[in-house]
């Protein structure tokens, strides 16, 4: 079977300053955020890959047409968050549905279509259980990495399966060592990198699935205040970064893979039926 490319959004804001507690104008943060997402999805469409889109509310709510225009070419909308600076894992499982019901809901009003997947902001999720109750399918918020000073998954498992009732997509990382192939690792380490990255993932799974931001697309401003050892989170953004993203999309590994959404992922590989068995991958 062919192996898949799976390029996926986190669509929201401009968040590093806000998560460092450094004061930033929102609706700047919103716009520089759509502003990216704009020149993504233009190269994104100028390649023919669709892609999944995990949007929050606050972001869809102003900026519909832009999210319109992606389903229109074939991408998916999923689900994020109501407000990326939620946490939903300092909620009872009773506030976390609500506040994800009103976000689905929401969502699904502006854009005119039923959402089926999730991936929580941070990877925060609250309990799968919740999940299942606001009738969601598939989850994507496994990313089983390496990351030093935020988390360490590599024994995670890296193929889909079942959990609790819903289906997980986990991103990709490289097997055995956990080496993360997307966003800030592809921007800062290149694309010799992503590259090797990329045919060790590949070696071990039918699919390639990456991750981005749309703000990693965007012009931004300098960020007064911002610390050394969080300017890696900015570094090489805007044109820069969409340069190399046009050419390790172009090159093998994945320019040879088959670019599809995550549910078309699902349906092509039978992955209704995915067992839950001991992972096979890497």
């Amino acid at each position: 079977m062919l192996k898949s490319l799976l390029f996926t959004v986190d669509v929201e804001e401009f968040v590093i300053p806000g998560e460092l507690g450094i004061v930033f104008d929102r609706e700047e943060a919103y716009r520089l955020g759509a502003e990216g997402l704009e020149r993504l999805c233009d190269l994104l469409a100028a390649r023919q890959i669709p892609a999944t889109h995990f949007v929050t509310f606050e972001f869809a709510r102003r900026f519909p047409e832009l999210l319109r225009a992606e389903v229109g070419r074939g991408s998916e909308i999923a689900l994020h968050a109501f407000d990326h600076e939620d946490d939903l894992t300092k909620l009872s499982d009773e506030e976390a549905f609500d506040r994800l019901r009103a976000a689905k809901a929401g969502v699904e009003g502006l854009l005119g279509l039923s959402v089926q997947g999730y991936r929580a902001n941070r990877f925060r999720s609250p309990a799968r259980a919740v999940l299942k109750r606001l009738g969601l399918t598939w989850t994507s918020n496994l990313h089983p990495a390496w990351v030093p000073g935020a988390y360490n998954h590599r024994k995670a498992r890296r193929d889909p399966h079942r959990s609790e009732g819903l289906l997980e997509i986990p991103i990709s990382a490289t097997p055995r060592l956990g080496l993360p192939v997307s966003w800030f690792w592809l921007r800062n380490l290149g694309a010799t990198y992503f590259c090797a990255a990329a045919k060790r993932v590949l070696a071990h799974s039918n699919r390639l699935h990456l991750y981005v931001h749309p703000w990693e697309f965007a012009a931004l401003p300098a960020v007064p205040g911002l610390p050394l050892s969080a300017r890696l989170s900015v570094r090489r953004t805007g044109a820069p970064f969409l340069r190399l993203l046009e050419r390790v999309l172009a090159a093998p590994p994945a320019g040879s893979l088959l670019a599809e959404t995550i549910s078309g992922f699902i349906s092509r590989s039978g992955l209704g039926e995915v067992s839950s068995s001991p992972a096979s991958e890497g």
